[in-house]
């Protein structure tokens, strides 16, 4: 009798709990090709629209944004393309896509002064190049 009364509870929580699964994000990490934390801006075209994570940011008095690494861009909607590129010219940025695995992030990072992401229609990937190496 107990049983029979569970079942459907149980049934009940399995189905909210798998309609409230997490959607993978899309975007990229950005991290300073060695120890030391690097300061780099966003330039956005296009439609694309960016959610900005970083470690600390400040704004010039151009009123243009600084994020210091680690940081992550996730695309929320739009397509278009943006240059990551950083502040200062001895530092190095290395970018790559968010879920990348530690064991493949040599092989996929893209690193350089300036890094172009882009982002056609509704594609559920992005592009990587090199602007200034």
């Amino acid at each position: 009798m107990t049983v029979r009364r569970l079942r459907p509870v149980c049934c009940l929580l399995f189905l909210a709990g798998s309609a409230c699964a997490e959607k993978r994000e899309l975007g990229v990490d950005v991290f300073s090709d060695d120890t030391m934390p690097a300061r780099f801006t966003v330039a956005m075209t296009g439609t694309l629209v960016l959610g900005l994570r970083s470690q600390s940011f400040f704004m010039r008095p151009d009123k243009s944004l600084v994020l210091i690494t680690p940081g992550s861009l996730v695309i929320q909607e739009g397509s278009g393309s943006a240059t990551i590129a950083s502040v200062d010219s001895s530092r190095r940025i290395a970018v790559e896509p968010i879920g990348t695995s530690p064991d493949s992030s040599d092989i996929v990072a893209v690193v350089g002064h300036s890094i172009r992401l882009e982002r056609v229609a509704r594609e559920n990937r992005v592009r990587l190049a090199i602007e200034r190496p």
